[in-house]
């Protein structure tokens, strides 16, 4: 198995929309990647089977489309978390399939999430001789100076121990799935 993973605070500028424009910012921002021995067709059909999240995806119990929404770029998904009462709104804001999935962060009732102004979620798959590599991105923005700093701070560390985990997680159900249409 070829694993690599990455964490840097120092991100490159992360777009996100503000009505029609796209805006350009700095978030705090952290990745990791994982290289799988299989095509990336395989790794973007399990990695956009949303109902299965809940099995790798950490402190995800479901997730859903809202109003019948269809993977694709500008659906809105609810995540609900491993409490009943804590959920997150997504919206998909690229869809490039078999190979860019960003979902953006919309609203949330999650502990902490008045501090965050933007904040998305990247898997992008590149393909390679030998199978792909996913590359997950997680990067969050605050209100203001105070808002960045908090978020950079509670982000950074929950982020380096949650992208691993997620990753492996990730990387034990694409195993399981495999094995399971064998």
């Amino acid at each position: 198995a070829r694993v690599a993973v990455h964490a840097t605070s120092a991100a490159p500028p992360s777009p996100r929309r503000n009505g029609d424009m796209l805006v350009v910012t700095h978030m705090a921002a952290y990745y990791t990647s994982q290289g799988y021995d299989a095509p990336v067709a395989l790794i973007w059909s399990i990695l956009t089977d949303f109902p299965s999240w809940p099995r790798w995806f950490p402190n995800c119990s479901a997730i859903t489309f809202e109003a019948g929404d269809a993977p694709a770029a500008g659906a809105r998904l609810i995540a609900l978390a491993d409490d009943p009462s804590e959920w997150t709104r997504w919206q998909i804001a690229e869809w490039r399939e078999p190979r860019l999935l960003v979902c953006e962060h919309v609203e949330s009732t999650a502990p902490m999430s008045g501090q965050v102004q933007a904040a998305y979620l990247q898997f992008e798959l590149i393909s390679e001789p030998e199978g792909c590599t996913l590359e997950v991105e997680i990067g969050a923005e605050g209100h203001g100076v105070v808002g960045d700093f908090f978020v950079s701070m509670t982000l950074g560390s929950g982020v380096r121990r949650l992208l691993p985990q997620l990753v492996d997680a990730f990387t034990d159900h694409v195993v399981q799935r495999v094995a399971a249409e064998r």
